[in-house]
């Protein structure tokens, strides 16, 4: 559903309801006021009719004069919407005062104990009345009828009134809708805009003119984000350009070496074995290990060349060649073939397991260091034992545990 209608379904119902409410307590409240005010217009001429009758004898008797009939008939045209004054004698005789002789009128009504409002009431004609209600001393009561026809007539103006003001107030709540929707989808188009801009790299429009404080804080919040995913970029960028103009031969081959020669975790013959590289190892550091079911080996070198990388290569051919198998015959052939300066290596059988040990290439006595740690070490798995030599030793080189079991063992 889109903002215009969500806007449209809410607001002109919304208007129209308040519209409606206030202009119903407005009818019923006008129509009241004004039929209350009826009847004590028509009571307080009852009553000063039938203060007249307890002043005579004989009212009927005394409207029978003409001068007195016509007094009274002159007293009572001065009644506003007057429509008939009439008196009903103790004996149920009713006798017309003053208004419109009726065949149908005034009606017949219960003799009153006190001054009262009759409800209101149509003749036949259709013609509406408020009817007020006298007792007269001796027996009887008065009828005072005022035409209420002009009440109605007022009151069914309001009602045009009122369902005038509940149209205008749907228009109004219709206007005010499409106006906000309006603004709104505007400015939301805007951001919309500014995001589509951002995307393509483009400049953004500035941050001005919006009127709904939420949409100008989107707007700032989508270019807080630009900000921050540029410059996390550009420090990307920069910091990609410092480690090129820093990176040489030696840097690159320790990367690659990191991946060429991960620390392994493995089982071989009966045996666990772990290695990895400690430190800033030389680029000829190597490692291989031979797994022939059996019987296996496990051969820790170091080869040198003209540069790093040409070390590298050499590590690289010499694990493949003694991945393959490793013996006196075999490793001494190595160190000739690959320009082999140091290496350490094991053999064993799945019959024959090696003693706990370490076979460690590494700088200065960090060798015996790390013999001697690995003395203290037991129930510790060759993996752990690695991640300890690595945090306590400042060391450089290639470094292996074994365990458990007893093996060939030679050194060069």
């Amino acid at each position: 559903m889109s903002i215009r209608r969500t806007f449209l379904l809410l607001i002109v119902p919304l208007f129209l309801l308040l519209a409606g409410v206030n202009g119903a307590l407005l009818y019923f409240w006008e129509r009241a006021e004004a039929e209350r005010g009826l009847a004590g217009q028509a009571i307080a001429a009852a009553v000063t009719t039938a203060a007249f009758a307890d002043a005579s004898d004989d009212l009927a008797h005394a409207l029978s004069d003409p001068v007195r009939a016509r007094a009274l008939r002159e007293a009572a045209g001065r009644v506003e919407g007057l429509h008939g004054l009439y008196l009903v004698t103790p004996g149920g005789e009713t006798v017309r005062i003053a208004g419109e002789p009726s065949t149908f009128w005034p009606g017949r009504f219960e003799a009153p104990r006190a001054p009262v409002a009759a409800p209101f009431r149509s003749d036949p004609t259709g013609k509406q009345m408020a009817t007020g209600l006298a007792p007269v001393a001796g027996g009887g009561f008065v009828i005072a009828q005022i035409d209420a026809d002009p009440l109605f007539a007022q009151v069914a103006g309001l009602q045009r009134l009122i369902a005038g003001l509940v149209v205008a107030a749907g228009l109004v709540g219709l206007v005010l809708a499409l106006l906000i929707a309006r603004v709104i989808v505007r400015e939301l188009a805007r951001n919309s805009d500014t995001i589509a801009a951002l995307r393509a790299d483009a400049p953004a429009g500035e941050v001005e003119g919006f009127a709904i404080r939420e949409t100008r804080d989107l707007a700032l919040a989508v270019r807080l984000m630009r900000a921050s995913v540029s410059g996390r970029l550009a420090r990307g960028r920069h910091e990609l350009a410092r480690r090129d103009r820093e990176r040489d031969e030696a840097r690159s081959v320790a990367a690659y070496r990191e991946t060429a020669f991960p620390p392994l975790a493995a089982t071989a013959s009966g045996a666990a074995v772990a290695v990895r590289m400690l430190g800033e190892a030389p680029a000829g550091s190597f490692y291989a290990l031979c797994n022939g079911g059996e019987r296996s080996a496990l051969v820790l070198g170091e080869c040198v060349g003209e540069t790093p990388s040409a070390a590298l290569a050499s590590a690289l051919a010499a694990r493949r060649f003694f991945e393959a198998g490793a013996s006196e015959a075999r490793v001494a052939q190595g160190r000739a073939a690959f320009e082999i300066t140091r290496v350490a290596w094991l053999e064993w059988s799945a019959a024959a397991p090696p003693a706990a040990q370490v076979l460690a290439l590494l700088d200065g006595d960090n060798a015996e260091r790390a013999a001697a740690y690995m003395a203290r070490s037991e129930g510790l798995e060759p993996a752990a034992v690695l991640d300890d030599l690595a945090t306590l030793l400042r060391a450089n080189g290639v470094a292996a545990v074994v365990r458990p079991g007893s093996a060939q063992t030679g050194e060069g």
